[in-house]
């Protein structure tokens, strides 16, 4: 299995660090949402995590992609696949529930399914427009141990706006992970840059929205100062 996503990160960290043609803004998360922070000279990549301990054998399994599929596996066994019916894009182990319990975080294009209840609403109800021209949605996805087997431990409706790209990591310094997103619209390709950054906390069922910033993101980076500040940091 190649492992296409971390080298990507290692590079992209790289690019914006070492030869971005744009300068370089760092952002960090404070009490008054997403503020700019000053650019420190020595930074460390945070890179996300893609081995685990899932089941408490003792043994770590570990995440992969293959050409949009993703895949668990432990000692040369597979244990998990994606279906078939998904396009993951990205994937990286976290605890965004806030449960102790890792969980794969997977981004996911997927065919379009509207809420139940929408089905007996006029014009296809409320998330109908959630959707691209081939109709598919952007969903996150979070896959995890339980009851003895690799589940769905929570899985979002289809997004309002798709995610680009995102990151997890504890922010703010209060002991649990943010959701960090890159947005933008489904009338625009998939590759097209974003057109929102925001930070999203687990509210105990979904995600709420902490702060958004509006802007042109091809990228970003996750790094640590010297000083042990976590900034995100976009040309």
């Amino acid at each position: 299995m190649a492992r296409k996503p971390l080298l990507l990160l290692v590079f992209i960290v790289a690019s914006l660090v070492q030869i971005s043609p744009s300068p370089l803004h760092a952002l960090s998360l404070e009490t008054a949402g997403l503020v700019s922070a000053s650019l420190p000279n020595i930074i460390n990549p945070i890179l996300p995590g893609v081995q685990a301990d899932f089941d408490g054998d003792g043994r770590t399994e570990e995440i992969f992609l293959d050409n949009g599929k993703a895949v668990i596996r432990s000692a040369g066994r597979f244990r998990w696949q994606s279906p078939a019916t998904w396009q993951v894009i990205q994937a990286g182990i976290t605890d965004l529930n806030r449960d102790h319990s890792p969980e794969v975080a997977l981004l996911v294009w997927r065919p379009f399914r509207p809420w139940p209840v929408d089905k007996w609403l006029p014009q296809g109800g409320r998330i109908a427009a959630f959707q691209d021209k081939n109709g598919y949605s952007c969903q996150l996805i979070l896959i995890g141990w339980v009851n003895g087997g690799y589940r769905e431990v929570w899985a979002g409706s289809a997004l309002a706006e798709p995610v680009r790209s995102f990151s997890a990591v504890d922010l703010n310094g209060d002991g649990w992970q943010e959701l960090i997103t890159l947005e933008g619209s489904y009338a625009a390709p998939r590759s097209a840059p974003a057109d929102m950054l925001k930070a999203w906390e687990w509210n105990g069922f979904g995600f709420s929205i902490v702060s958004k910033m509006n802007g042109q993101f091809d990228k970003m980076a996750l790094v640590r100062s010297s000083h042990g500040q976590i900034l995100i940091l976009v040309p």
